[in-house]
């Protein structure tokens, strides 16, 4: 990982941690509300390749299961797991400044959720459409991950080895 003063401007404008944080705060939140359970850790890592990626959060949909929507996409995730892997130390800052924030905590088991004490984050307060876009495909995901079944599966039908 590069320090912060060696990246270029437009990487470090995209993949701050606090939008990148947001992001995930997003996906944790709704599963957290559809599952009624914590966000299982690993699953963290498969969020942001899946919005960062343009045509990727373009083609993402709440009208179809994930499993359906990996079939019908699968030209999208060809280089899947790449961008997964390439955005593990992305993922790690932004976890990290949402522990430093408390807008997170784990759990005895190691899993996410929301922090009680921490306000709602808006949906549209400093945004434009296209991180409104984000933040929406952000809640698709959870939702996607809360009926997919297992972390194991998850995994398994993106095509990435944790």
């Amino acid at each position: 990982m590069k320090q912060w003063n060696e990246r270029s401007t437009e990487i470090a404008y995209l993949l701050n941690p606090a939008f990148c944080g947001r992001l995930l705060y997003k996906t944790i939140s709704k599963y957290n509300q559809e599952a009624k359970r914590p966000f299982p850790f690993p699953l963290v890592y498969l969020v942001l390749p899946l919005l960062l990626h343009r045509r990727t959060r373009e083609a993402i949909s709440s009208r179809s299961k994930l499993l359906l929507w990996i079939q019908n996409n699968e030209s999208l995730l060809i280089s899947y797991a790449d961008r997964a892997k390439q955005l593990v130390p992305i993922t790690n800052e932004a976890i990290e400044w949402l522990l430093q924030c408390n807008c997170v905590r784990f759990t005895a088991s190691a899993e996410l959720e929301i922090s009680p004490t921490t306000p709602s984050l808006s949906k549209t307060k400093f945004t434009d459409d296209e991180v409104k876009d984000c933040l929406n495909k952000s809640e698709h995901i959870a939702k996607w991950f809360v009926n997919a079944g297992k972390t194991e599966t998850i995994f398994i039908a993106l095509g990435v080895r944790p």
